[in-house]
């Protein structure tokens, strides 16, 4: 039976070539839009999140807050204050060292880096600017923010006085390698280091106010010995971090446990509506595309009305005539898919080149995910098949007698 209904619904297709040739075009078009949009949005996104979170700690491990409560009793109309203290305890781990030990044994853990962090003033002559001092080991904090690759001038070295300034920060103290400067504390506390390097994070906030020192140097020079401010972590899959946040949090329970998504939620809701348009978007053109086909195949139930009578007539049951206009809603399905997607990949590689030219060249690469892309098949193959059940139905309903009589 599948073989006769195929047969009968390619010698019904081709019979209507126009018709065949128009609908094909259109899943075709539909096709490679909704190929062109999915590849387009998600490298667009993979690129926004490469810049927010690509350089940055994915999980941070912070100290809990110390700021002290006023515990207030009430006793009828008096209240007795038993605690009240306006000094806030600053924030800091004290034994890091066994939780750096434990998150550097981890298997989803990529790199775990320790963080002394505090504010100062940089002064070189009569030149003065406010900047925020990271205390760091180089060996774990180059994973995190690739430093080595990016000092710009000089050489990547923070031990002892040596430190690493940003690059806006140089030209605005007009600073060059082997530079002295002075750093001077809130405490009053002050040291002079050496500029041994001049890194680009590609962020100009970063660059015109970040300077790495060694951890060591960092905690002495913000009264921090022995302790940390926070420890960075990075994993190999971002989207991962919420999964790997909550088991830290069972293990580390006396600390806060802080994620890239907690702190970038605007980006993620953009994210999200941008997703939410671009499926939109997907949709209503596979409703465009389902819907002409199921109009041509109505149609053709009506061109064909006696051919289908005659069928009928000879023995085809209802079943057998609803197989056909299934099998052209597929064959129409699987010829405009597939030429969909070579026109989507064809559409990507002209986008790109129109880009090129008119010197705006993207930034960012449009990669064709294979689920996707299989997805995309999938579903439009399935909406060609759907769109053939109405007339199918349609067909079923002729009487073969009347027909024939008034064909």
């Amino acid at each position: 039976m599948f073989r006769f209904a195929l047969r009968m619904a390619w010698r019904f297709l081709i019979t209507s070539r126009s018709q065949m040739l128009l609908v094909i075009l259109g899943i075709t078009v539909g096709v490679s839009i909704q190929i062109f949009l999915s590849s387009l949005i998600s490298g667009l996104q993979a690129d926004l999140i490469q810049q927010t979170v690509g350089d940055a700690p994915h999980i941070i491990i912070a100290p809990e807050d110390r700021t002290p409560s006023s515990f207030l009793l009430s006793q009828g109309n008096l209240v007795v204050p038993l605690l009240a203290s306006p000094v806030k305890e600053e924030s800091k781990i004290l034994s890091w060292q066994p939780i750096q030990k434990q998150l550097l044994q981890r298997q989803d853990i990529r790199v775990s880096s320790p963080l002394v962090e505090g504010s100062g003033i940089v002064q070189k002559e009569d030149l003065k600017k406010n900047v925020i001092l990271k205390g760091v080991f180089l060996n774990y904090a180059d994973l995190i923010y690739k430093l080595k690759e990016r000092t710009r001038e000089g050489i990547t070295q923070i031990g002892g006085n040596n430190i690493l300034v940003g690059k806006e920060l140089a030209s605005d103290l007009r600073l060059n390698p082997g530079d002295t400067i002075s750093i001077v504390m809130p405490s009053g506390k002050q040291g002079r280091f050496i500029v041994s390097g001049i890194f680009d994070l590609e962020n100009k906030a970063t660059n015109s106010s970040w300077i790495f020192m060694d951890l060591p140097t960092a905690q002495t020079l913000l009264d921090k010995e022995g302790a940390i401010s926070i420890i960075e972590i990075q994993i190999d899959q971002v989207f991962q971090s919420e999964n790997i946040a909550q088991k830290l949090k069972q293990e580390f329970t006396q600390y806060n446990i802080e994620t890239w998504q907690t702190r970038n939620q605007q980006l993620l809701s953009a994210l999200r509506s941008q997703s939410l348009s671009s499926y939109m978007i997907q949709f209503f053109v596979l409703l465009a595309v389902t819907l002409g086909i199921a109009s041509v195949l109505v149609v053709s139930v009506t061109q064909k009305i006696r051919e289908i009578g005659i069928l009928k007539a000879i023995g085809t049951t209802n079943t057998g005539v609803s197989l056909i206009f299934l099998m052209q809603g597929a064959i129409l399905g699987v010829f405009g898919s597939s030429l969909g997607v070579l026109s989507g990949f064809l559409l990507i590689r002209l986008f790109q080149q129109v880009a090129q030219a008119s010197g705006g060249a993207i930034s960012f690469s449009i990669d064709v995910n294979l689920f996707s892309l299989l997805l995309i098949l999938t579903i439009s193959i399935i909406a060609s098949i759907l769109a053939a059940i109405s007339p199918a139905r349609q067909a079923t309903k002729l009487v073969p007698i009347e027909v024939i009589r008034n064909g």
